[in-house]
Parts: structure tokens; sequence; C-alpha cells
């Protein structure tokens, strides 16, 4: 029998004004393109402009070409902070991916092209000043209640700060959802991301949630954070651009399963009132931000870079002392990261991502690690994209090793032809997926497979875990977890090794710093695991500075009698 194919789910837009960012633009051309979901309205509400700083406003044509104005600072903005606004525009140039961040696009213009019906509403909460309602919606025809309900919406999904009442909320059969970037739900006045990077918080944090009444927190229903730069403008970019991946992922998934994703239990905000930056405050940001780019600056012209070296320590992980670990560099021009071990025929070898300065890419390497020292043996695998994470695993005899292949948009499994230096590509395990340090195991007669992935397209996986399973791990048939996303958080979200002792499962898991990558990790006990859970709990931190001159850590590997980590230094590397 051949069943009908389910009709697409009716998703509605509410915008505070016409004028609305480049990420709720993206979201109107994803909805009109997407087979399993219909915009079937856009909704304008009468608010005052949203006022995020240091936009620049855009019509609805995006192109190289649309003409462009300079912004205008609100007169509620310190001068001294539309100043360093202006330098952090600039350095938003810097970055391709973000150079929309700042756009303001008649997003109503936009789906009315589409044939999507736009209309102008009031939100009976809270009663707009009529002469401006009137100039900023004068273009659009008014909605009446009747009508609202006509539209049939499953779903309304509030943009770029608009306030949802319970008439639009029930309009749609599963209510209002928006994302929601000031958890402290007081001071809705500072800027997004900016005292994240003003304190050198080691992460910022977003959440998705479904709406009630105007001034009530809403019901969580996704969270996360994601690792905070060291530019204002940037981190919030950033931000945006992973909590709208989030937003498109959650969409998908409800218009899978035809309901919004439990809710999650509410705890308490612990953290300040965030209020507005004053003039002080952006004084002494202006001077904290020349501080970071006159380093960055100074590392470039005298050729610092990070650099990633071994500490094998002889022991096993249990009773590692890591500050007794013998520092194992590699040669000029190189570094060596992400290390695993295997043992072959009595020997220890050790299988490392090999950094090459030169091209700005990896290989796979082998060592063998002997009472005497430790020597490189060479290539294992080299392909003409970057590889890393080397991750060994058996299957039917056969050893086989899934490194980090993100750049190829796959993750991919190569078969040891000859060990420890020939290997031939095996299969593909999943397609057409941005993903770094993939993991496999068996338990329980299933494989799992573990995996840190970008929705975003911005090369940062260091947040978003997820777990597939599968009867085998060769036949390509990956079925992703039900609580997928496992994680949205860079201290635990992206995978920094794996230890099986005595029948228990230990993932390492690596934590970001602010703007640093591979700050320090953790290791975790899965506990659960099966086809609909998944838990684990919090063994140990595995801290890096018993070094001295140790920046971070973010790798282990343990064999039960070696057990060795990767530290990050700095070096000169022309």
């Amino acid at each position: 029998m051949q069943w009908a194919r389910m009709k697409p789910l009716r998703v509605g837009l509410l915008l505070e004004t016409r004028a609305s960012d480049a990420y709720t633009a993206a979201l109107c051309d994803w909805l009109a393109e997407h087979g399993d979901l219909e915009l079937a309205l856009v909704l304008v509400t009468d608010g005052a402009p949203p006022g995020r700083a240091g936009r620049k406003r855009r019509p609805a044509a995006r192109g190289p070409t649309a003409p462009q104005s300079s912004p205008q600072p609100s007169p509620r903005t310190p001068l001294l902070f539309a100043g360093v606004m202006a330098l952090e525009r600039q350095l938003l140039r810097h970055y391709e991916a973000h150079r929309a961040h700042l756009d303001v696009v008649d997003v109503a213009a936009l789906a009315a092209a589409r044939g999507v019906p736009v209309r102008s509403v009031a939100p009976s909460a809270a009663a707009p000043d009529p002469a401006s309602a009137a100039a900023s919606d004068a273009a659009l025809p008014a909605i009446s209640d009747p009508e609202l309900a006509g539209f049939d919406l499953d779903l309304l999904v509030c943009c770029d700060g608009a306030t949802c009442d319970e008439r639009l909320g029930g309009a749609a059969r599963l209510g209002a959802i928006g994302i929601d970037y000031r958890r402290d739900r007081i001071a809705g006045g500072a800027p997004i991301g900016f005292w994240e990077t003003y304190h050198r918080t080691r992460k910022t944090g977003f959440a998705i949630v479904r709406l009630g009444r105007p001034g009530e927190a809403g019901q969580v229903l996704v969270e996360g954070a994601f690792r905070t730069k060291y530019s204002f403008l940037l981190n919030q970019a950033h931000l945006f651009c992973k909590a709208h991946a989030q937003l498109r992922r959650l969409l998908d998934d409800v218009a899978a399963t035809r309901k919004l994703p439990a809710v999650r239990d509410p705890v308490p905000y612990s953290g300040c009132c965030l209020a507005s930056p004053g003039s002080l405050h952006a004084l002494r940001y202006a001077f904290k931000l020349a501080g970071r780019l006159g380093m960055r600056g100074l590392r470039r012209i005298l050729g610092i870079r990070h650099k990633w070296t071994l500490s094998v320590t002889r022991s096993g992980w249990r009773n590692a002392v890591l500050w007794r670990g013998v520092p194992v560099a590699a040669p000029d021009g190189h570094f060596w990261a992400d290390p695993f071990l295997r043992v072959h025929a009595g020997r220890i070898f050790c299988f490392v991502e090999d950094y090459v300065y030169a091209t700005n890419r990896a290989h796979i390497s082998v060592l063998e690690i002997t009472q005497a020292d430790v020597k490189c043996l060479g290539v294992a695998l080299r392909e003409p994209f970057h590889l890393s994470f080397p991750f060994l695993f058996e299957y039917a005899g056969r050893l086989y090793m899934c490194p980090e292949t993100s750049e190829s948009n796959q993750i991919r499994i190569y078969k040891c032809d000859e060990f420890p230096l020939r290997w031939s590509l095996d299969s593909v395990a999943i397609d057409g997926i941005s993903a770094a340090d993939s993991m496999f195991f068996e338990h329980r007669g299933r494989w799992w497979l573990l995996t840190s992935i970008d929705r975003a397209g911005l090369n940062d996986h260091c947040s978003e875990l997820c777990l597939f399973h599968a009867p085998d791990p060769l036949g390509g048939a990956w079925t992703p977890h039900p609580m997928n996303p496992l994680y949205i958080d860079t201290d635990m979200g992206r995978n920094a090794g794996l230890i099986v002792d005595e029948g228990r499962i230990y993932r390492a898991a690596q934590r970001q710093g602010f703007d640093q990558y591979g700050e320090g990790l953790a290791l975790y006990e899965i506990i659960e695991l099966d086809e609909t859970r998944y838990s684990e709990r919090k063994v140990t931190d595995i801290r890096h500075d018993y070094l001295q001159r140790s920046l971070g850590s973010h790798h282990i590997s343990s064999d039960g009698d070696v057990t060795v980590v990767d530290i990050k230094t700095h070096c000169f590397a022309p």
C-alpha cells in the first residue's frame, strides 16, 4: 500500500517591523523552499523598530550592488559606545561568513514576492501608538481574528524580538516559539553577546522557547552555548548563526513528528542583571579590544603559533600522574595532536594528527613508543583535505580508522591493509554531513557513533554532540538517536577520546575557553545507552596547568600501561 504524503507543516512568522535581520530573511527563504514546511503567513506587529546596536539598514533587494546607508546610533546609545561599534563593524568585514550580520532586510517584501500573505497585526497585550503604527505599517493590510484563524497555522515563529500575545499564539495549533538570547528577562536593552565578551566568559548561550504571555518566561525547548569570541559583534554574529541553525533543526523535527519537543524543567537564573553598557563600560571595552587585537597582530608579526605536544605517562589512565609525563614534540614545522594508542604484536603504537604549518593541513602519522624513546615511523594516511583525530576500532577481526574528515563533508572509514602504514578507504558511514571527531563502539549487540556536528557552516564543531546507531559500522544504515542533539554545549559537545575499561565506557570531552579552542577536557562514564536513552556522569576534569607553559589540553588515550595526552603551547612557526 502506498501512503499519502503528509501535508507540509504550516508556519507563520511574526516580525516586530518590516525591517528585520538577515537571519530572519534567510529563515523566510528556507521555509519557502522546504518540502515539508510551508511559509503560510507573515505577521508584522506595530512595535517600534528593533534597536540592535550597530545594525545598518538595507532594502529588500539583497546582493552586492544593493545600496547601503550609514547607521544611526540610538539616542540612548552613549556616543563612545557608538564609536566602539563603528570599529566593530570594520572588524566584522574580515569574516566572510558574518558580513551580512548587520543587514536590515524588508522581510515582508521578500515574503510577498514569493506569494506569501503579509498582514499587519497589533498584539492585544501592548496597545501601540496609532501614529507610529500608521507610519510603520501603512502599506500592510490589517488582519482580524477570524481571518487569523482561517490561515490554519500549525506553528508561529517569533523573530527579532517580536512579542506574541495569547491571541496570536493561540491561532497556531502548536503555539508560538522564538529564540531567547537574554535569559535574565529583565534588562532587555543590553546588546546581545556584549557582556560575555566584556567579562571574557567562556561561553555565550541561547534558548529556543515556547512563548506564553508577554513578560513571562517562555518554556525552554532547546538550549545551548557556544564559545565566546574576542569581539562583541563577532560573538553576536556567531551566536545568531548557530542559534538559527538549531531553530531550523527544530523545525525539521517538528515537521517530521508534528509535535514540539518536551519542555525542559525550569531552573533559577543565577546571572546578573545585564543593563545597557555606559560610557565607562565602552571605554574599558575599547581598551580590552585594543589589547586583544594588539596581541593577535604581534603574534602574527613574530610568527608565534599554537603548537600541540604529546605527554607520555608510563601508567594506566586511573593512576596517571600527568606532571610526570615525558613531553614528545614533533619536528620543526609540525605539531602532533589527537593521540590514539594501539598495541600490536607486543609493541605500542600511537596514531596522531600530524599538522604541517606550511600547508595549514594535517595528515595521520604513526609513532612507536618504546621504553627508551618515541620515534616516528611514517605517514599512515594522507588526503588532499585535512585529517585529524585518527579513531581506531575493530570489526569482524579487522582494524579500521575513522579520522576527522569534515572538509570532505563525510564521515569516512578506512581499513588497515598492512599495519601500521597502509590504509585504504573502505566506506562512507554518513555522507553530506559536516562532522568532526567521530567515535565508533559496540554495546549490547549494536554499533554506536558519537560525533560533533556543525549545522551552521562555520567550521565550528565544538558544541553539538549527536548519537547514531546501526547493526554494523560499515553498512551505512545509521539511525539518529531520538535525543539528538545530546548536548549543545562547549563544555561537553566535542569528543576527546574513548576509553573502554573492564566493560565500562568512558567518553572524554573537550572544554573550550574564551576565544580559545581546547582549554581542557573531562571524562564522562556512559551509564545508560539504548535506542531511546542516553546518559553519562562526569568522572573527573583533566587539567593542563601542571605544566607552566601549557595553554590547554584536548585529548587523552590509554592502553592500560601507557597514557598520552596532548598539551597546547606557543612556538615560532613563521
